[in-house]
């Protein structure tokens, strides 16, 4: 590993780190449904000048619906729930479920593909039963 990624790795998990720790202090203050709209709200608002600044900024009209979701499921109600679990424990044990979500993910993956290979083995065999 090169110095240069080491030292954007680092950057990135100070960055990562520094939000648990963010919504640690601010969620009892402001408590954690604002938290989480100010942190959705500014997340758009960086997308959508990103989105303008290249150029590609999608129709909303037409997939309103479609954003509405993805926003909630994706982005609100997962940061929701961390940031209410953050009132009662520390930022790093709420970080947990966010940083395990790759591994996860990996692991679902890995067993569909078993899955679907057994169901490839034994096909041949389901009209015998």
């Amino acid at each position: 590993m090169s110095v240069r990624d080491l030292s954007a790795l680092l950057l990135l998990s100070a960055l990562w780190g520094g939000s648990f720790l963010l919504m640690r202090v601010a969620a009892p203050v402001l408590g954690p449904v604002l938290l989480i709209e100010l942190r959705v709200l500014l997340a758009g608002l960086a997308l959508l000048a990103f989105a303008l600044l290249t150029r590609r900024v999608p129709t909303f009209r037409a997939q309103w619906r479609h954003f509405l979701a993805i926003g909630a499921l994706n982005s609100a109600l997962p940061f929701l729930l961390i940031a209410s679990a953050t009132v009662h424990l520390p930022a790093s044990l709420a970080a947990t479920p966010s940083a395990s979500h790759l591994p996860f993910q990996r692991f679902r993956r890995a067993q569909k593909r078993f899955h679907s290979r057994c169901e490839a083995l034994f096909s041949p065999l389901a009209p015998l039963g």
